[in-house]
């Protein structure tokens, strides 16, 4: 995922690995061929034939906590009329479907020496199943766990690779359960995912689960509020595993009609000049940290399930210090990154199956 991209491309402009960009999802197995075609291994002839090894079983269940990120809402404009508070207000034992549809795209601005500018974009990710309330606190916190019976990929426009290969490097989140507590107000405790058959591609997965479910709702104020209320979300988080970034969203209340409450908001997203680590001990200096996103998502009184529609556009320049080998001097090199996500969160018993989210 995101911190897969960063360590090829950081990794490309160190001189190993490939000058070409990689999408954000995970990396699908290399076919490599053992040993040499034109000069096959000769058998031993005074070593005895080898008995043929049973497979070894695939490894057990496997229980991974996925860190949330902790917001600091504060609310700018009451707004007008009849005020009231916004928050989640499920019912337990609540069980309904639940879609979440996820878009990616790559961008690397990589000088000519290094082949150039690159785009490479992924197949459409669509996991299905479904949400279930399993308590509701006094306090209104509500205990949830995320059934995912289905993980499919879908070819758009341009994208690489196909999403049958793309499919199958997600296969282990086929039957992953993904459990945690959201307040009223949006938040979340960090979520613990269960995996029963865990494989090679498990832990770059897995940032798809933390990109399409945390967050998945809007986090909200806990003053009472009217139409046109505005209120501003400000996180600080981990970007890549590496990168210390500050998020926030100015949110608004566009309306509120019977039960459902309609919320706008646009994201910002920096980070100060600091190192990043890269493959063979080498570092980079990211520099340049900016994004911007918007987020539609309604709320429903007495529901859990939300219809959340994200963007998020993050770029940066990473320079790394090539050293001097094969006839070329020392140099540095410089290479921009652009990543596009989206993601649509709905609950298919109310709402249309999402499209593509992100545009290009």
């Amino acid at each position: 995922m995101r911190h897969v991209l960063l360590a090829l491309l950081v990794a490309a402009a160190c001189g190993g690995g490939s000058h070409k960009s990689t999408t954000p999802p995970p990396p699908l197995p290399e076919t490599k061929a053992e040993g040499s075609a034109a000069t096959p291994a000769k058998p031993d002839a005074d070593k005895p034939p080898e008995t043929a090894k049973a497979p070894e079983p695939p490894p057990g269940p496997v229980e991974i906590p996925l860190k949330a990120q902790q917001p600091t809402v504060k609310l700018v404009n009451a707004g007008k009329g009849k005020k009231a508070q916004l928050k989640l207000t499920p019912k337990a034992g609540d069980k309904v479907p639940v879609e979440i549809a996820l878009d990616f795209t790559g961008k690397t601005g990589m000088p000519p020496e290094l082949g150039g500018p690159q785009e490479q974009i992924a197949p459409q990710v669509i996991a299905s199943g479904t949400l279930e309330n399993q308590d509701v606190g006094a306090d209104g916190t509500t205990k949830f766990q995320v059934a995912i019976a289905k993980v499919d990929a879908k070819d758009i426009t341009g994208s690489k690779p196909s999403a049958t290969e793309f499919k199958s490097a997600l296969g282990s989140l086929a039957g992953a359960t993904i459990a945690g507590s959201v307040n009223p107000n949006g938040s979340t405790t960090d979520l613990t995912i269960h995996i029963d058959k865990p494989d090679a591609h498990t832990k770059d997965a897995l940032e798809v689960v933390h990109l399409a479910l945390l967050p998945m709702w809007p986090v909200l104020p806990t003053e009472p509020i009217g139409a046109g209320a505005k209120w501003t979300a400000t996180s600080n988080y981990k970007f890549a595993d590496q990168l210390d970034v500050t998020q926030t969203t100015d949110y608004e209340l566009v309306s509120h009609k019977g039960n459902e409450w309609v919320i706008k908001g646009t994201t910002k997203l920096s980070g100060k000049d600091q190192d990043m680590g890269a493959p063979g001990g080498q570092s980079a200096k990211v520099s340049g940290i900016a994004g911007s996103g918007s987020i539609d998502a309604t709320i429903s009184d007495g529901k859990l399930a939300p219809a959340n529609k994200s963007t998020l556009n993050t770029s940066f320049t990473a320079t790394a210090h090539v050293p001097a080998g094969d006839g070329q001097a020392a140099k540095d090199v410089a290479i921009k990154f652009e990543l596009t996500q989206g993601t649509n969160v709905t609950s298919p018993a109310s709402a249309p199956a999402p499209g593509p989210s992100a545009q290009k």
